[in-house]
């Protein structure tokens, strides 16, 4: 038995020393140049079970077939020369025991690894120049598996953004923006064309996710390699106005505009935010009687227009910022119709004082601001420097004369539309002083009573009602009167501002109605956009409800939260679903619209108007769309349509009111005195800033008699505090002129009381 042993020991002894010299002859013919000797003497190795095993043996079958590959003269007896080569390469890293061995492995070798990579990426690009992706993929993943190649790692992630695989993309993108932007700032490596891509793809992703600072840090690196590259310039640009959204306007705030003019200075969007926060700065010091900081801060202000004079294309910037270029006596008086026209009286008259000031630098007197004032050009300026003068100095004998003089010559003219209020104002002051005259209270009556008519007819409702409700007041043997134009702007309202904010469905083409259709697609999770005059209409929409109300603060449609709200339909639409907690399996999950499911009141209308009017209209015990359309503290929202579904983001906070303000005024709906029939839903609503728990309400008809109705269960955490019950009229009973006389109880024993009025609107 042990010389049988001895005998195969020896034997196989000699079979390895014959296969190590046929892998020697393999190795010599191979540099050589006897490719086919080569070939042959290295397949006689590898039949031996263990030798194919082993890496180098596997490694030198593969150089062999490369050499073969390159070698022209051969092609055509070995077709499959350059698979076979990339074939063993890939059997011999495979044969090593683990990664660290495998990776080692790839160093050793690694000259003839980026031979490889080199010859194989050049076929991956010739798909990936054609368009066919799905080829070019795996030729470029099998590059990445020989080697860390910044060129395959780019372009496999190009191949999965390009199928729609973002997952996969990304995080190709961001291992090679890594490599790249290492290897750029930390040798002598020259930059690509290529290098550009991964930090555009992150760029792109991270902006449509609103995932900012993400975004910015990619831009931001990726701009530190490529400062001159037009795309990333683009995002920075996105990106600057993204992170200056998100300051609060503050000092901070002008400094992060004035720094992007340096790199944009013609851009006409921060020519415009310079201009609106020096005007909130001025303003907030305006409102706090701080005039001194006002003046200073205003003074620098109109430098900066007088110093753009300089500027070569000076024309160019006056195209967006009216300023541009004043002087500092044209840029006041420029700055105090401004204030006069965005109804900031407050601003307007410390810009009056400023101005006084420069004309009169030692000072200025009462007589001198007495002479100084009805020459200050319109009559809402003028009025508004008496009015706030003669408020913290009731007794200014010149400024009360040359009040009383302006306004007896200013009766004697023919009043334009605007020429209106201040015309109220001025009348109403000068009774204050002269109780005697009849002119002022009779001049006054008339104004207003042609103010409330042309408001109403000139669209300006919220004017009109403040006005109308003033006069009901003051002139009750007016009533009858009133009464119709109280009718007039309920019918325009609706008409402007209900009727005019439709908005045609895809095919429905009707004059001077933009049409919308989603552009976004659920399969590739595209999120669309909505264009601005169909936002704009949804705007109208909800102020209009809003302001029937009887609210004066209305709210805006912000183009962050409209984003969040396209992201969140088109999460529903994805999932032919809608809630307001999708969790991170959802199909086309995206966390700013998940965010924005969260406050969002969701339907399902392709139709962002009808939403709205839905919203309202809402059948529930609660109501609790309704009552957030409604909240006053609300300032921003947004809307978001796809092809089925809307979400309006409306539960905000951002509004700071007087906090006894809806303690005392309530807001119903329907709204108190008129409403149109069409909006007369089944369930109604009393909200108010105070404690409902226990409050009961009844109605009754024109004639008298109890309406039934059934009164809901109180149910707090909607917006204000508001009870809601359902009365039993029959939708088909209402007819023009039909009275209703609401009566809500406190558990306290307050009472309110209100009557609604049905208008049959006729279109």
């Amino acid at each position: 038995m042990r010389l049988t042993l001895l005998l195969f020991s020896i034997m196989l002894g000699f079979t390895v020393q014959a296969q190590n010299k046929a892998c020697d002859k393999a190795e010599l013919a191979l540099k050589s140049g006897n490719l086919k000797s080569a070939n042959k003497l290295v397949d006689k190795c590898l039949k031996d079970p263990d030798a194919s095993k082993n890496p180098n043996l596997l490694l030198l079958k593969s150089r062999i077939q490369f050499a073969i590959f390159k070698d022209k003269s051969m092609a055509e007896e070995f077709p499959n020369a350059l698979k076979d080569a990339m074939k063993f390469a890939e059997k011999a890293i495979e044969e090593n025991k683990n990664a660290a061995q495998r990776e080692a492995f790839k160093q050793t070798h690694l000259d003839y690894f980026s031979e490889l990579i080199k010859i194989n990426n050049k076929e991956a690009m010739s798909y990936y120049n054609s368009s066919k992706y799905a080829k070019a993929l795996p030729l470029f993943k099998k590059s990445m598996y020989f080697g860390l190649d910044t060129i395959s790692m780019v372009y496999a992630g190009e191949c999965y953004w390009a199928l729609e695989q973002w997952d996969e993309s990304i995080e190709l993108c961001k291992k090679s923006s890594e490599l790249i932007y290492m290897a750029v700032l930390d040798s002598t490596v020259k930059v690509a064309g290529y290098h550009r891509h991964p930090f555009i793809r992150l760029c792109e992703y991270y902006i449509k996710n609103l995932q900012f600072d993400s975004a910015y840090l990619y831009v931001k690196n990726g701009r530190a390699i490529l400062p001159n590259d037009p795309d990333l310039s683009s995002y920075t640009y996105k990106l600057m106005k993204f992170q200056v959204d998100k300051i609060p306007p503050s000092y901070d705030y002008l400094i992060a505009i004035q720094n992007g003019l340096r790199d944009f200075p013609f851009d006409s969007f921060l020519n415009h935010r310079e201009n609106s926060i020096y005007i909130f700065l001025l303003n907030g010091m305006a409102e706090a009687g701080e005039q001194r900081q006002f003046d200073s801060l205003f003074h620098v202000y109109a430098e900066s227009k007088l110093e753009k004079r300089k500027l070569k294309q000076l024309q160019l910037m006056k195209k967006f910022d009216i300023f541009a270029g004043m002087d500092n006596t044209a840029f006041t008086k420029a700055m105090m119709t401004y204030f006069v026209n965005s109804n900031l009286e407050k601003s307007c008259y410390s810009t009056v004082l400023y101005y006084c000031s420069k004309l009169k630098p030692n000072g200025t007197s009462s007589d001198s601001l007495a002479k100084i004032t009805p020459t200050l050009g319109s009559s809402e300026i003028i009025e508004i420097t008496y009015r706030y003068f003669l408020t913290k100095n009731p007794k200014d004998k010149a400024m009360i004369k040359s009040l009383s003089d302006y306004t007896s010559t200013f009766n004697k003219t023919t009043l334009e539309y605007r020429d209106l209020l201040p015309g109220v104002r001025l009348n109403d002051l000068c009774r204050t002083y002269f109780i005697k005259n009849p002119e002022f209270p009779a001049k006054a009556k008339t104004y207003r009573m042609r103010l409330i008519s042309e408001t109403a007819d000139s669209g300006d409702f919220r004017l009109s009602r403040i006005t109308w409700t003033e006069a009901s007041k003051m002139y009750p043997d007016q009533m009858k009167t009133l009464d119709e134009y109280w009718r007039k702007i309920v019918e325009n309202d609706f008409r402007m501002n209900y009727f005019g904010s439709r908005i045609n469905p895809k095919g429905k083409t009707e004059k001077n109605v933009p049409e919308y259709a989603w552009n976004g697609n659920a399969d590739s999770c595209k999120w669309g956009s909505m264009p601005d005059d169909v936002v704009l209409r949804a705007q109208q929409r909800i102020n209009y409800f809003r302001r029937m109300a009887g609210m004066s603060e209305m709210i805006s449609l912000t183009k962050q939260d409209n984003e969040m709200c396209m992201l969140a339909v088109m999460m529903c639409e994805s999932n032919k679903s809608m809630t307001h907690n999708p969790n991170d399996g959802w199909r086309c999950y995206v966390p700013a619209g998940a965010d924005a499911l969260k406050d969002a009141i969701l339907s399902k209308d392709g139709n962002p108007a009808i939403a709205i009017t839905a919203a309202m209209g809402q059948n529930h015990s609660t109501v609790g769309n309704r009552r957030w359309l409604l909240y006053p503290n609300a300032l921003y929202m947004g809307i978001g349509t796809s092809k089925t579904y809307t979400a309006i983001k409306a539960i905000d906070d951002n509004r700071g009111i007087d906090s006894n303000k809806y303690k005392s005024q309530y807001v119903a709906w329907p709204p108190a005195n008129a409403c149109p029939k069409m909006l007369i839903f089944k369930k109604w609503s009393f909200s108010i800033d105070l404690d409902l728990n226990g409050a009961t309400v009844s109605m009754k008809d024109g004639s008298g008699q109890a309406v039934e109705l059934k009164q809901e269960p109180y149910t707090v955490g909607y917006g204000m505090n508001t009870i809601v019950w359902e009365p039993s009229i029959p939708a088909a009973s209402l007819t023009d002129g039909s009275v209703f006389h609401v009566t809500v109880k406190l558990k306290s024993g307050k009472t309110y009381q209100y009557t609604v009025k049905i208008i049959d609107v006729k279109l």
